[in-house]
């Protein structure tokens, strides 16, 4: 530990950061170094803004089972307001930068200084192996040191803007290089994403979250002195005045008017204020805005509410033509992207379905980024249904979101609205109604089925399937037609059991054709079944090679014929030739046979309903992909 006296106003400063170079004085803000046993003046630097960080200097805390202490605080601002970043010295003499992110915190270590890189070459979404990884460039930008306290690592200048990269790996693993005055190679920082209870600091050594210490909350519209209920003053950097359409910057807890905005036409359908619960919490209603696109001349718009919840950050809603959609920032660094193609993010894989430029047209309520009117970013969305996942850039930064698409009933439960207005068309993330009850049929169609095929095996097993007639036939050369001379008799045969007819017909026939009428005579009543099948076969050869067409043999079923003794009386029919030759065929009859014609009938009108259902799920899915301009069914 080293002590002395502030060379400015001499105030007792100590050093207990074996790391820390400079420390500022609590009493006059000047920036003191060590030089020996000596301390000297940097300069001044300015007072800390209070903001909504639970940290402050002190702090004690654990990260892989090694302790760590907050010894130093700089405040770095962009233009957008300020940002915290904080100096962390672990028990074992490393030393850490943690920062700060809507809610999020990144424990980064100094990992040294990599050649060859520049700052121009790093583009927001471009992927960057370093280090034996891949990284995601998510942002670019620069920063400059406003304010400080505690100890830091070396001395720190208060007029120089300092450029940086951020980018993400997988499993909440983040990038930072630091350019300096950007005409260097840049420090490398390495570390992951956390939330505030996996840094072991104890809830007595944390902040009490304390609102600005400005009156944000009962501000007024500097422009028509409206009054202004910030929901969120700690997080706002811009403000849209609901009564006049003014947007105001948040400046160090004071509005500044930047410029008059179109109000909407219609007023947002989830107030600004308005409290629901979603994924089991409670989020406020804070901004609202009105974006589109314009494809092929038509303009396309679509409404984003933002969500806030103090302790979870901001969510968006988005509402297209009635449809919702629920979407949560994620890290690019998890999502594996083919730009305009595929992504893969946690497990699933989303198709490409749009790329449009997105424009910000009207804004209402608080945001936490400087937006504006007229802004405009590359969007393109990913889908598979009822997920999606959305990839806005623009020339510095690029942001995704994972959506989920929420039915407007869940969204009127949530909020206690009113009856929303219908959904008009398809959403991209939309999910299949009919998609589902396809599944369902296709699976209860597969039981039928087995349900057929187990009833047509338990018919086969129990059919006798017995041979009770098999005869040859010769019809004499003098016979005529369709004559008593072309008719036989055969010999009495006995049915046991009720059951159909299976009737196989053959001949030999060349370039001809027989007719056969047979009728089944029951001996004890006299009753007759009749049955006609006529058999022709021809071949031969032309230019094309040889030909045939027909068959010498057919098999039909009569319908089921009561036991009893039977004889079979056949008549022949055919044509008269130049020179009578005799005439042979043959009659089987298979008595009790298994007959397949009504397992095909069921088997068609079972398909019936999977056919349906099939083509009404892809209808559905023709029409969704028909409003794509990227991907296809």
């Amino acid at each position: 530990m080293s002590q002395g006296r502030c060379p400015s106003c001499g105030a007792d400063v100590e050093f207990t950061a074996g790391s820390a170079q400079v420390v500022v004085c609590g009493h006059c803000q000047t920036v003191v170094a060590r030089k020996g046993d000596d301390f000297e003046s940097h300069g001044k630097i300015g007072r800390i803004v209070p903001t909504d960080s639970p940290l402050q200097l002190g702090a004690e805390g654990r990260y892989a089972r090694t302790g760590f202490r907050v010894v130093g605080h700089l405040q770095k601002d962009h233009g957008a307001g300020p940002w915290d970043e904080w100096y962390v010295e672990f028990d074992d003499g490393r030393a850490a930068w943690m920062s700060e992110s809507e809610g999020a915190f990144h424990l980064l270590l100094d990992g040294g200084v990599e050649e060859g890189l520049q700052l121009e070459d790093m583009h927001p979404g471009q992927r960057l192996k370093l280090r034996n990884r891949v990284w995601v460039v998510e942002e670019r930008g620069h920063g400059t040191v406003v304010a400080a306290e505690g100890q830091l690592p070396s001395d720190v200048d208060p007029t120089q803007d300092s450029y940086y990269v951020d980018a993400t790996g997988s499993n909440g693993a983040f990038l930072t290089l630091d350019f300096g005055t950007r005409h260097r190679d840049p420090e490398v920082f390495i570390g992951e994403r956390l939330k505030l209870e996996q840094l072991g600091i104890p809830s007595d050594q944390l902040r009490p979250r304390a609102k600005r210490k400005v009156d944000l909350q009962q501000a007024r519209c500097t422009e028509c002195n409206g009054p202004l209920e910030l929901r969120a003053p700690d997080q706002s950097l811009r403000v849209a005045c609901p009564f006049c359409g003014a947007l105001l910057d948040v400046r160090k807890g004071k509005l500044s008017f930047l410029r008059l905005l179109e109000k909407p036409d219609h007023p947002p359908l989830i107030p600004l204020g308005a409290k629901g619960t979603l994924k089991n919490t409670e989020w406020m209603c804070i901004g609202f805005l009105v974006r589109s696109c314009t494809v092929e001349g038509v303009r396309y718009p679509w409404e984003e509410y933002l969500l806030y919840h103090r302790a979870k950050g901001f969510v968006w809603l988005m509402n297209s033509n009635g449809h919702w959609v629920f979407l949560e920032p994620v890290a690019a660094g998890d999502v594996s992207l083919a730009p305009l193609t595929s992504a893969f993010f946690d497990k699933r894989r989303y198709k490409a379905f749009q790329n449009v430029h997105a424009v910000t047209e009207t804004v209402q309520g608080e945001f936490y980024w400087k937006v504006q009117a007229g802004e405009s970013a590359e969007a393109t969305e990913y889908v598979n249904p009822p997920y999606s996942l959305n990839v806005d850039a623009t020339e510095d930064e690029v942001t995704y979101t994972h959506g989920e698409y929420l039915a407007p009933e869940v969204i009127q439960k949530a909020f206690n609205l009113e009856k929303l207005p219908s959904p008009e068309g398809i959403q991209p993330s939309q999910p299949n109604p009919f998609s589902e009850r396809m599944k369902s049929t296709f699976l209860w169609s597969f039981i039928w089925f087995l349900g057929l095929v187990v009833l047509s095996g338990l018919f086969s097993i129990s059919s006798l399937n017995r041979v009770v007639l098999e005869q040859s036939i010769t019809v004499p050369p003098e016979a005529m037609s369709n004559t008593p001379s072309a008719t036989r008799f055969s010999e009495p045969f006995e049915l046991t059991k009720r059951g159909n007819m299976k009737v196989e017909v053959a001949a030999g026939l060349g370039n001809s054709w027989l007719g056969v009428q047979g009728d089944l005579v029951n001996q004890d009543t006299g009753d007759v079944t009749t049955f006609y099948q006529e058999l022709s076969y021809y071949f031969g050869q032309d230019s094309d090679g040889s030909w045939s067409e027909g068959s010498p043999s057919e098999t039909l079923y009569l319908s089921t014929l009561p036991a009893g003794k039977y004889v079979l009386r056949t008549t022949a029919s055919f044509d008269a030739s130049p020179q009578p030759t005799a005439r042979n065929y043959s009659v089987k009859l298979i008595h009790d046979s298994p007959n397949g014609s009504w397992f095909c009938v069921a088997l068609v009108l079972m398909l019936l309903g999977p056919v349906f259902a099939f083509f009404r799920s892809h209808n559905f899915e023709t029409r969704r992909w028909a409003d794509s301009n990227l991907g296809s069914q």
